[in-house]
């Protein structure tokens, strides 16, 4: 015979469920644990800003590169130039992003000077 657990929250015998019931069961549920997909959702959403402000910054300084470069003549320097500006800012802005999120997961002790 097999050994069947219990529901945490089991149906009365009756079969009626009460407001009672459902409290408790939305008490329960509330109290759990958070998803394990919630915390991944946080790296994705690091990783997207890594794309998007590198791309970002290629495109848009390798674009204004491209136009200074057809006003003044030198487009392949202005664009190479423009398109290292991008990224070299690009990841400036992502250092800074990750150290102000990682300052704010420190926690502070009372106890330390």
């Amino acid at each position: 015979m097999s050994d069947i657990s219990r529901p945490s929250n089991p149906v009365p015998r009756s079969g009626h469920r009460d407001a009672a019931w459902y409290r408790r069961a939305a008490t329960k549920a509330s109290a759990a644990p958070p998803d394990a997909q919630a915390t991944s959702r946080v790296s994705d959403d690091a990783a997207w800003a890594v794309v998007s402000h590198l791309a970002a910054g290629i495109l848009v300084y390798g674009g204004i590169g491209w136009l200074l470069g057809r006003w003044l003549g030198h487009q392949s320097e202005f664009v190479a130039g423009g398109v290292l500006f991008g990224v070299a800012l690009a990841l400036f802005m992502l250092f800074r992003r990750l150290e102000a999120s990682g300052r704010k997961s420190e926690t502070v002790r009372e106890d330390r000077p």
